[in-house]
């Protein structure tokens, strides 16, 4: 069925991600990356360029050279940096990404799709956390659709956790016990820790390590790179570890119980 939906409507990203998901999990890899080229596109024509982006780096992942992909980064990464804002922070320029884009919508539909959780469960949060995360400023604490979602569910969060780290490859890292670094926790802005849920937790060499809750905010973690002069690993943590760590860091008036 969504084979013909895509044929007809090459631009419905919806489908070509429904049709991913189900062939790669019937082992069908080649036609998983041939509909994983065309979401690029997809995503790129409606203007959702980091999402497009995440999708070309995936691809690259397989063929590191393959030409059109590589026209097509190049093309994404040029959209970005012109929807870009400068602000001003104590009289010194910073250039970031236009964070509008957060992937909730993403992380819904893998959520979805997974039958981790209810459809009208995860729009209805979804609801609730665009709303909360639409006018975010000073220190004000994003709020997280996976903790909006199962906070009193452990056992739907480690499932959900499990589902995100098979199909990310992202380690995960239980922040709660970890011997945090205040210093180190607040080498990013306040936009991207307390306005993204990202937590710098240990530095290697020049490798940095941040926890996250949603692996599909493609652009925050775009965002991320340009702000660091660092590699940047990627880890998995509980929401509520780190909304309770940003709030320590922070010394914020706590949230989670």
């Amino acid at each position: 069925m969504f084979e013909v939906i895509t044929q007809t409507q090459p631009d419905d990203y919806q489908s070509l991600e429904i049709l991913k998901e189900a062939y790669t999990k019937v082992g069908r890899q080649d036609e998983a990356l041939r509909a994983s080229r065309k979401l690029a596109e997809a995503y790129f024509n409606a203007g959702s360029y980091a999402l497009a982006m995440q999708e070309c780096e995936v691809l690259l992942l397989r063929d590191p050279n393959a030409p059109e992909v590589l026209a097509m980064l190049g093309e994404i990464e040029s959209k970005l940096q012109a929807a870009g804002q400068t602000i001003t922070t104590g009289g010194a320029k910073e250039e970031h990404y236009n964070l509008h884009e957060r992937g909730d919508e993403q992380l819904a539909k893998f959520l979805i799709v997974q039958q981790i959780v209810a459809e009208d469960q995860v729009n209805a949060a979804l609801e609730t956390v665009q709303a909360l995360n639409k006018n975010l400023s000073g220190q004000a604490l994003a709020a997280s659709l996976l903790d909006k979602l199962c906070h009193q569910e452990t056992d739907k969060l480690e499932d959900v956790l499990s589902a995100l780290i098979d199909r990310t490859k992202y380690a995960f890292i239980p922040l709660e016990y970890y011997d945090l670094d205040r210093q180190l926790a607040r080498m990013l802005p306040d936009h991207l820790t307390l306005g993204r849920l990202y937590v710098p937790f240990d530095l290697i060499s020049r490798t940095i390590m941040i926890a996250c809750c949603n692996p599909f905010d493609a652009a925050g973690h775009a965002a991320v790179q340009q702000s660091l002069d660092y590699s940047v690993s990627w880890y998995l943590a509980r929401p509520a570890s780190i909304i309770k760590t940003l709030e320590n860091v922070y010394r914020l008036e706590s949230r989670v119980p």
